[in-house]
């Protein structure tokens, strides 16, 4: 090829080099050049497993592991579907903060929007999402940007205010992806005044719980030697499926934090306590998830539950004691988060804390 090597070349020399120079640019933030280099590559080689193998490694290298496992997910999808066709008319102008797939936007287009502008700041995620949108035959309806939504401009990128703003930027914590700051951002400086958003309303729930696995238990004495203070490197909490059965809710649920999406104001940061009473089962932590509430016909909750599936994973934050007692006194759980961080910790009830 005139001007440039041929990647098939280098590929056939030394696989290794061509997968180590795709996952530098990736994880450096110059995802749309390894898109260029697995594309040249894809254009220049036949079809093959050691190909193959190349591609999946540098395009899935950054990429949260829950992508794949979210699109998989009917529940949440149909709840999104219902309340974005609810919210959209032909003359409705929308913004999917967090594209990935480019699944909400081309969800929006589907139901009748006038013109769907998508964000993604993963470079490579945004070169996939252009093509799967140009192949359903929507690039009329729906544009692809590959920019955080903070990084949009009104005017140059959006063309104006939107009418709408979906979004689906939410870690297991709910705060964690940095949906407040978008959300906020989006409110302030992209939309229009009269905008909605879809989740309206967002709260991050708890209860007391036990969680049977060894991974809750803290580090103690290892072949005779006591090795406790290690236990100041374990996360603070684990991630469990929503539909573990070792684990048990000990409590009625609570929300930790509420947050109404609609307003301009949404607090950057917060304080709370909230008493929670254990009843016939001991609990030996405190388990926590979240709900969506899409507007105000659809919600979507990962509750734990025997059975239950979600993408979203609970976190069990594990008592340093090893139980409480069951129908004990209230055990006061405290919590804290600036925007993007939760810290959860509990007094009373708890014998060393949480």
């Amino acid at each position: 090829m005139t001007g440039r090597a041929k990647i098939s070349t280098a590929f056939a020399a030394r696989p290794n080099a061509l997968v180590t120079l795709g996952c530098s640019l990736m994880a450096s933030g110059h995802g749309d050049k390894a898109v260029a280099l697995v594309e040249q590559l894809l254009a220049e080689t036949a079809p093959d497993p050691g190909t193959d193998s190349v591609v999946r490694t540098v395009m899935s290298h950054k990429v949260p592991h829950w992508h794949l496992p979210m699109l998989r997910e009917t529940a949440r999808n149909d709840a999104f579907e219902a309340a974005i066709t609810g919210a959209v008319t032909p003359q409705t102008r929308v913004l999917d903060i967090g594209a990935g797939s480019g699944l909400l936007a081309m969800m929006a287009a589907r139901a009748g929007a006038g013109a769907v502008i998508a964000c993604e700041a993963h470079k490579a995620l945004a070169a996939t999402a252009r093509e799967i949108v140009a192949a359903t035959g929507l690039s009329d309806r729906v544009a692809i940007i590959a920019k955080h939504s903070t990084d949009l401009d009104v005017v140059g990128d959006l063309g104006g205010p939107v009418d709408l703003v979906v979004t689906e930027t939410f870690a297991n914590d709910l705060i964690g992806e940095g949906a407040l700051k978008a959300l906020r951002h989006a409110l302030r400086s992209l939309a229009s005044p009269s905008v909605r958003i879809i989740p309206a309303r967002a709260s991050i729930r708890i209860a007391l719980a036990h969680f049977a696995g060894d991974a809750a238990q803290p580090i103690g004495k290892v072949s005779g030697f006591d090795l406790g203070l290690i236990n100041r490197h374990a996360a603070p909490a684990l991630a469990v499926p929503v539909g573990d059965e070792r684990l048990e809710l000990c409590s009625e649920p609570a929300d930790l934090f509420a947050f109404d999406f609609s307003g301009r104001d949404t607090p950057s940061e917060g304080q709370t306590e909230v008493p929670l009473i254990a009843g016939e089962r001991a609990p030996n932590g405190v388990v926590q998830w979240i709900r969506l509430q899409l507007d105000e016909q659809n919600s979507y909750e990962n509750a734990p539950a025997r059975g239950s599936r979600s993408h979203w994973a609970a976190h069990f934050h594990p008592f340093d004691a090893a139980t409480t007692a069951a129908n004990g006194p209230p055990i006061r759980v405290n919590a804290r988060h600036d925007g993007e961080r939760l810290r959860i910790w509990c007094e009373g009830g708890c014998p060393n804390g949480l």
